[in-house]
């Protein structure tokens, strides 16, 4: 059998040897749904009438032991009242599914549905306060969690450090970019390093405004893939990124920015630190995607990462450090102008 990085898994053969093997009634559809950095197929029950959504890990990506760390505080986050997709249970009562494709085991998990609709660009205030107030909920929620936390650390390390050896890597032929994006590396490193009382916990990791859909006023999350343990201000500031990486004006990404976190103030106690150093995180952020978006090369293919797309990537950095960086918080996101 000849090699392969990586496969697309048979939707009929899900259908037929993984499927089966839920609680489900008669299934009328299971197809490919999304790739991303795993696979998202979509499964329809004719029976019941109910959609699910079974993800099959990519080869390598997650091991077991943090896949079931995932799992754990989904379930978790459920039992205490915070609103996610959760993982369901074989008849066997197992979450996991082992799959041997050809380039190595892969693990599948089924997952109930988010009722409702991602609301993409459409954010207004209201939305984006109740979706700050949901984050909050969920970090609530994850502070009494007491299992195993095999997860990888949203640290400095994971964010900035490893992305940016990759992105390095990759632009080496434009050497004023690497002096920038180093230099930058530096700055970031050293004001999270010196500010203090940053608070540390579970984070969802890629709360840009969507992994969430919306119904009559509530937020459901999923794809927690990314999540882990680390800066709350990293997750709080994803969201506003969410903004500026699409180059939206410096006035929605501000608003959008203050409403999800008077949202999210509503529900939880917001430290100065954290509102300080989410400016910071943003930048953090778009590294961190860049390395992303390397690393799933093999994946995706190679051909678009070209220097457009660099171009494109860095400036959004050079923008955001030049209008933002240099600005606390409590400014730039107006909390106390009330």
């Amino acid at each position: 059998m000849f090699p392969a990085t990586d496969s697309i898994v048979s939707a009929h053969a899900l259908l037929e040897q993984v499927l089966p093997l839920y609680d489900l009634g008669i299934i009328s559809r299971c197809r490919l749904h999304h790739r991303g950095l795993n696979d998202t197929y979509k499964v329809e029950s004719k029976a019941e009438g109910e959609t699910y959504f079974l993800r099959v890990y990519r080869a390598g990506w997650r091991s077991r032991d943090e896949i079931e760390a995932e799992l754990a505080i989904l379930l978790h986050l459920a039992q205490e009242g915070a609103s996610v997709s959760t993982p369901i249970s074989r008849k066997d009562r197992q979450l996991l599914t082992p799959l041997d494709c050809v380039e190595g085991r892969r693990w599948a998990v089924l997952f109930t549905p988010a009722s409702g609709h991602e609301v993409g660009n459409s954010f207004t205030d209201d939305l984006a306060g109740l979706y700050g107030a949901a984050v909050a909920t969920i970090h609530d929620a994850a502070d009494s969690f007491e299992g195993r936390r095999p997860r990888p650390a949203l640290d400095l390390a994971e964010l900035l450090e490893r992305p940016l050896r990759l992105l390095t890597s990759m632009i080496a032929h434009r050497p004023g970019d690497v002096v920038y994006v180093n230099g930058l590396g530096d700055r970031l490193r050293k004001r999270i390093e010196g500010t203090a009382d940053l608070e540390v916990g579970f984070c969802h990791g890629d709360l840009h405004g969507g992994n969430a859909c919306e119904a009559r006023g509530t937020f459901t999350f999923y794809d927690f893939d990314c999540c882990g343990w680390g800066y709350r201000a990293y997750d709080l500031a994803v969201f506003p990124w969410g903004f500026a990486v699409r180059r939206d004006k410096t006035e929605r990404v501000k608003a959008m920015g203050r409403a999800f976190l008077k949202g999210y103030a509503r529900r939880r106690a917001l430290g100065p630190a954290d509102v300080d150093a989410m400016s910071a995180f943003v930048a953090i952020r778009q590294i961190w995607l860049m390395g992303v978006h390397i690393g799933l090369g093999d994946r995706f293919g190679w051909g678009w990462m070209t220097d457009r797309y660099f171009d494109g990537q860095l400036n959004m950095l050079r923008d955001w450090e030049t209008g933002w960086l240099g600005r606390p918080g409590a400014d730039w996101l107006q909390l106390d102008d009330e």
